[in-house]
């Protein structure tokens, strides 16, 4: 019986933290913007780039390039693994110094089923990872793991400093105004993941890149500055016989 507990209790825990890490925590950089018009098998429907959008998203992401600022974030991810459906929430949010270019990226988790947290930082040109443990009703990080830039991007993608954590050269299928200052993009799956892939096939510790079926963010902005995004993200990961996940989560700027 007890054994049986530590099986169930390291099934959820690699389960639930490859996934919340892998999507939730942001591994991207401020893209150059491109209006070229792309395909992607994940949309049957004709690709449509409005300038507009896209010249509001180019500017947002100008602006977080020369402008600190402080985000919160909220999500959940929901997996299914052998038919059995999870959701697990996720909090946490980062800092970016755009003078310096140093970072703090921070992601929390508690559930019945498992508690985990990972916080990465550039400070002085260093890059540093640590996870965390819940003890006494709050997280205490472990020591820090030192990486070189090459070694922190093999593991983890490219640092998440700018507006969204995908790479958006050549991956806008789709971009389009919704609202008054609201603005909804979709992007080409496997181009606006080719970074961020690089944390998932860490994070599993296997040979095999997760398979991304859509990738969309929505965009509220105040003049050329993000206010708000929220992004969702539907991907599927060859673990435990292949389990299909979607990610939700929305990020909060503050200058």
């Amino acid at each position: 019986m007890d054994n049986t507990k530590k099986t169930n209790k390291k099934f959820w825990l690699t389960l639930v933290l490859a996934v919340v890490i892998a999507a939730l925590i942001g591994i991207a950089f401020v893209p150059t913007i491109l209006e070229k018009r792309t395909k992607t098998e994940a949309t049957s429907a004709e690709s449509s780039v409005d300038a507009e959008a896209m010249r509001v998203l180019g500017c947002c992401n100008a602006y977080v390039a020369v402008n600190s600022f402080k985000t919160t974030m909220n999500g959940s991810v929901k997996a299914k693994v052998m038919g059995v459906p999870y959701t697990q929430k996720i909090h946490g949010g980062r800092a970016v110094d755009a003078s310096s270019g140093d970072f703090s990226d921070k992601a929390e988790s508690k559930s019945a089923l498992v508690k985990a947290a990972i916080k990465r930082e550039r400070r002085s040109g260093e890059y540093y990872v640590s996870r965390g443990e819940y003890k006494n009703k709050a997280f205490k990080y472990n020591s820090e793991k030192t990486l070189s830039k090459n070694g922190y991007i093999s593991q983890y993608g490219q640092p998440f400093t700018g507006i969204v954590k995908y790479n958006l050269e050549n991956a806008v299928i789709s971009a389009k105004a919704v609202s008054k200052n609201v603005y909804k993009f979709v992007l080409d799956p496997a181009r606006a993941t080719v970074y961020s892939r690089n944390e998932v096939k860490t994070t599993l510790g296997g040979k095999s890149y997760p398979t991304y079926k859509t990738v969309e963010f929505t965009l509220t902005v105040d003049g050329d500055r993000p206010v708000k995004v929220s992004s969702t993200e539907k991907f599927r990961i060859n673990k435990f016989g292949g389990t299909d996940c979607t990610a939700k989560y929305t990020e909060t700027f503050s200058f």
